[in-house]
């Protein structure tokens, strides 16, 4: 087994599958970086080798997941989480070629059940996919904030080299954050995002409901921004977990 080649399959098939951001991370870097609450790798795989994170950046996205659900009207039909139901399509689909290569895994997702068990804002700034933002988002270069995690998997599959994290980009310090000006809420400063302000901004008032303002107004990745229906998508979902959240 060639490991080089079976990460290449991996990221083949995410990539045809709309998914452009697959990362291979060092279960070490990650143990270090992870936080004192969270689990070391090795606690869910022993002979853990690499984490492979999984997600999409951009707008291209929406564009194939569109063509899926037209070829496949029942998914549609059956399922109400459509883009979280699909990545773990996308992901069980994956697992096949692991289990193909004889490979030992654990998969994790940012949603579900066990939605906290890794820490994925770390795993993607190790991975290279971006860094912090005062909007709590990751900030990519070229993305900007138009980045979605969507899971990870955990294996001992052991890669000839590990994705790295982006270096010398930190650009909210000297940026004109309009980000913060936009913000109907007043949620965002310098000091960050205040998150339960803005979730409790959302269950009260409709002017989030669809986008959100400080996001667009991000100067990076605005080409890459997502059209108007995924925005719309998304804030929904947002807003039936804020409701949970606040209800539990």
């Amino acid at each position: 087994m060639d490991a080089d080649i079976v990460l290449e399959k991996v990221k083949s098939h995410f990539l045809n599958s709309g998914f452009n951001l697959t990362l291979t991370i060092d279960p070490l870097q990650y143990n270090k970086a992870a936080g004192a609450n969270k689990k070391n790798a090795e606690d869910f795989l022993p002979e853990a080798k690499s984490i492979i994170l999984v997600g999409f950046a951009g707008k291209e996205f929406w564009s194939i997941f569109q063509n899926y659900l037209q070829s496949n009207p029942e998914f549609k039909t059956n399922n109400i989480d459509l883009i979280d139901n699909y990545t773990i399509l996308k992901f069980n689909e994956a697992s096949r070629i692991l289990d193909s290569n004889n490979l030992e895994y654990e998969s994790f997702h940012p949603f579900g059940e066990n939605a906290i068990e890794l820490n994925f804002l770390k795993l993607a700034e190790l991975g290279g996919a971006g860094v912090p933002s005062l909007l709590g988002l990751l900030l990519h270069p070229a993305y900007g904030t138009w980045i979605s995690l969507r899971g990870a998997f955990i294996t001992n599959l052991e890669p000839n080299q590990y994705d790295r994290p982006i270096h010398s980009f930190d650009p909210c310090p000297t940026c004109d954050k309009p980000c913060i000006s936009a913000c109907p809420a007043h949620t965002i400063s310098e000091s960050g995002w205040d998150w339960e302000a803005c979730m409790k901004f959302r269950l009260d008032d409709i002017t989030c409901a669809k986008s959100c303002a400080s996001r667009l107004a991000c100067p990076y990745g605005q080409e890459q921004q997502y059209p108007a229906d995924q925005l719309h998508y998304h804030h929904k979902f947002v807003l039936k977990s804020v409701k949970e959240y606040f209800q539990d």
